[in-house]
């Protein structure tokens, strides 16, 4: 029993090393960035964004495609903010796509349309890359269709990468775990490339 204990421990502590170890990482990257909202966007929430679309009058694709371009054109890609909720990234106009996926889902249900971020560890993306991405399955009458915020041809309405592995939900302990990996991937390709995209 004590060697179970002691194991259980030993695992305990390794797994809380590995989290410190990735935030820490992330840190500097996340510092570079400056704080507050990105230059040239007005102050605007995910529920005054919902009051406006509303008021609009638009609805069915007409006021998916608003809420994608409204989200689209505000948040800008970004690697450094990763740490960021997907409410706060889309108020300060920067995130990457699972931040911009999430700020998208929350969006569209406020304006009472069905839907959720879905992902892909591998897509082909148009130049030629391949790499895990997250973007937002949406319910509209009884047509499914898959948006997103960075590869998408807003005039066909038709996603412009190729997922090569299986297309699954985002469950939300995932979205959890997956933030500090994901803080530690983007501040990489950051320090990598000196780019947020």
């Amino acid at each position: 029993m004590a060697t179970v204990w002691i194991i259980g421990r030993v695992v305990l502590l390794a797994v809380a090393a590995i989290i410190i170890g990735l935030l820490l990482y992330a840190l500097p990257a996340t510092l570079s960035l400056a704080a507050g909202r990105r230059r040239g966007i007005e102050e605007l929430t995910l529920e005054e964004a919902a009051m406006r679309l509303a008021a609009t009058g638009q609805t069915g694709t007409d006021l998916v495609e608003a809420a994608r371009a409204l989200i689209a054109d505000r948040m800008q890609y970004c690697r450094r903010n990763s740490f960021d909720s997907p409410a706060t990234a889309f108020q300060r106009g920067y995130g990457y796509c699972v931040q911009m996926a999430y700020a998208l889902a929350d969006l569209l249900a406020r304006l009472g349309i069905e839907a959720k971020v879905v992902q892909a560890f591998r897509n082909r993306f148009p130049d030629g890359t391949v790499g895990g991405h997250a973007w937002v399955r949406v319910n509209v009458g009884s047509e499914e269709r898959d948006i997103d915020l960075i590869f998408y041809d807003a005039e066909t309405g038709e996603l412009t990468f190729t997922s090569l592995t299986r297309v699954t939900d985002l469950p939300p302990l995932f979205k959890l775990v997956t933030q500090w990996g994901a803080a530690a991937m983007n501040a990489h390709r950051y320090y990598r490339t000196g780019k947020d995209m």
